[in-house]
């Protein structure tokens, strides 16, 4: 796979996201909207798009590799925040100045709304429920690690681990498993996943024009830490993801977790982690500046990093 093909299959996610930024500029997107997008996004589309791609996926037959990749989701967040907390403190970020929520931005690439589009344009809709499963580890991992570096141990919001979106997976194998696609008639077949996947499918433009439209708001917003700046995508786009390509190559596992994984490492950091970082009193001027820096960045490494990563890892 050439970097032009991957080139073909991020760009649009790239330019939606210019859209976003776009229409929130012409005012055809105004902020007072976004809320009720994203709540739309977080409870209805998106677990209606994972009881689309689990239930009656094959890939995810086996049960064993549907723990590794949860497994792998938990630790690799984990890992990541814990090596960013060390380096931020080298870079003299202090507590209350930003490195909790430097370890926080930089340690959690983006999991979801901006890799999903990715993987289903170069490896088919089949592989989103495979990524869905990643996605129950990196939740764990985010609600309780993450919101513990802002909160401290004793405040994290643990009970947010059990969210509509995890809910929506947990469900969608429980279906998968107790073999319900084999109890429907054809019509019924057709008629059930012809429903969730057209709602589901709704999550994924919208949430990247809310993307876009959300980092349109923060260029210029903030005072460039250039230390942040340079080092974040360093360590998101260059460093952190061998943790991700040597468990590709040397952890048994299919080819479909492999490319959920290599798809993992090329990632920017996700946007959500500006919204933590204002919501449990961390440093939202670092988070901002962490997801702009790697963002931009990512435009233009994503496609040769992919490309190296699926052929270091053997997931043609």
């Amino acid at each position: 796979m050439s970097p032009s093909t991957i080139l073909a299959a991020t760009l649009p996610v790239y330019l939606t996201m210019f859209v976003g930024a776009l229409v929130r500029r012409l005012g055809w997107l105004p902020k007072e909207a976004d809320p009720g997008i994203m709540l739309l996004c977080v409870r209805l589309l998106t677990p209606c798009l994972a009881i689309a791609r689990i239930v009656g996926n094959p890939a995810l037959d086996d049960g064993k590799q549907v723990v590794l990749a949860a497994g792998i989701g938990f630790f690799s967040i984990v890992i990541s925040m814990f090596f960013c907390y060390g380096i931020g403190s080298l870079l003299g970020l202090k507590r209350g100045q930003g490195v909790r929520t430097f370890a926080l931005t930089t340690g959690l690439q983006n999991y979801g709304f901006v890799a999903i589009p990715v993987i289903e344009a170069l490896f088919g809709p089949h592989l989103i429920g495979v990524l869905f499963t990643y996605t129950l580890g990196v939740e764990l991992a985010l609600w309780t690690v993450g919101v513990s570096l802002l909160t401290g141990l004793n405040k994290a919001p643990w009970r947010h681990v059990l969210n509509p979106p995890v809910l929506g997976i947990v469900g969608s194998l429980a279906l998968h498993y107790l073999g319900v696609v084999n109890l429907m008639s054809e019509p019924v077949h057709k008629m059930f996943f012809a429903f969730f996947g057209q709602i589901g499918s709704c999550a994924i433009p919208l949430s990247v024009l809310l993307i876009g439209a959300t980092i349109g708001d923060l260029i210029g917003s903030q005072k460039i830490d250039w230390k942040v700046a340079i080092s974040s995508p360093i360590l998101r786009l260059l460093i952190l993801p061998l943790l991700f390509l040597a468990c590709a190559r040397w952890i048994p596992m299919t080819v479909e977790l492999k490319r959920v994984l290599c798809v993992q490492a090329a990632m920017p950091c996700a946007v959500f982690t500006i919204v933590m970082s204002r919501h449990y009193g961390g440093h939202p001027a670092t988070a901002v500046l962490v997801v702009l820096s790697t963002t931009l960045v990512s435009i233009f490494t994503v496609p040769w990093a992919l490309d190296f990563a699926l052929r270091f890892a053997g997931a043609f």
